[in-house]
């Protein structure tokens, strides 16, 4: 909506909440990585496993659908780089 704005305070905090949940995700896959032990680098369903647990009902759903789409998206355009 180009008509619409935002504030400079209502910018921050949602900038704070964005930032406070990454370091949820984050931490909570990292856990996920800790407890299985045998890698050392998060992967996608590492990931996946901390939006399920972090995020309710219908924005756990969002959140996966959102993500693997993202990482299709990446995986796509990287193999289009390296022709």
């Amino acid at each position: 909506h180009p008509d619409i704005g935002i504030t400079k305070k209502s910018m921050g905090i949602m900038n704070d909440f964005v930032i406070d949940m990454m370091d949820k995700l984050a931490t909570e896959a990292k856990h996920d990585l800790d407890i299985t032990g045998r890698e050392t680098t998060l992967r996608e369903w590492h990931l996946n496993t901390a939006t399920k647990l972090v995020l309710p009902g219908e924005l756990k759903k969002h959140g996966v659908s959102e993500g693997t789409k993202a990482i299709r998206n990446f995986n796509a355009n990287r193999k289009d780089t390296k022709k």
